[in-house]
């Protein structure tokens, strides 16, 4: 299946599921793997559409420090916390106000996949703003998808390869 083909159907598959189970399944499965125990900055993400949410792990990792993407000309992180007020981004994000994290100084990033490669290859929206920013990160790479996103699709070498993804 091509790129084109995958996003497609990925992105209707994703209609036909309830979001809220799975999200709390795959949160519970990252809690209980303690993948995270080792970071202290950790790059997540705002959620659009119906990616999952995983924000709650921001209350369940009180000691850590979390960083959201913003869009300018790339993609950039910047300090979440409840008492900084999210604005609009472009594609329909919320992005927090401050100053922009070096990449390398952040652990992980936990990153949000339309779908998942057999060979752990990240497919998004066909920007590029994940396969540029994290292209030379030495750090842990962290997807998440519906299990049903996880596919045999004809990927390019500069897709990004997860170095673990959770799915539901």
């Amino acid at each position: 299946m091509n790129k084109l083909e995958a996003r497609s159907y990925a992105l209707q598959k994703r209609k036909e599921v309830s979001i809220k189970q799975i999200e709390e399944d795959v949160i519970e499965k990252i809690i209980a793997s303690k993948i995270l125990e080792p970071f202290q900055h950790i790059g997540i993400y705002y959620p659009i559409g119906k990616e999952m949410n995983l924000l709650p792990l921001t209350i369940y990792y009180k000691d850590k420090e979390f960083y959201l993407p913003i869009t300018k000309e790339g993609i950039s992180f910047v300090k979440y916390s409840k008492d900084n007020p999210l604005v609009d981004g472009p594609f329909h994000t919320k992005e927090p106000k401050g100053i922009i994290k070096n990449r390398d100084e952040i652990d992980c990033f936990i990153i949000p996949c339309v779908a998942i490669s057999l060979k752990n290859q990240r497919l998004g929206y066909g920007k590029g703003y994940y396969d540029r920013y994290l292209s030379q990160y030495k750090g842990l790479k962290i997807g998440i998808v519906y299990s049903n996103a996880i596919l045999d699709i004809d990927m390019d070498s500069y897709d990004l390869v997860l170095d673990i993804v959770y799915s539901g």
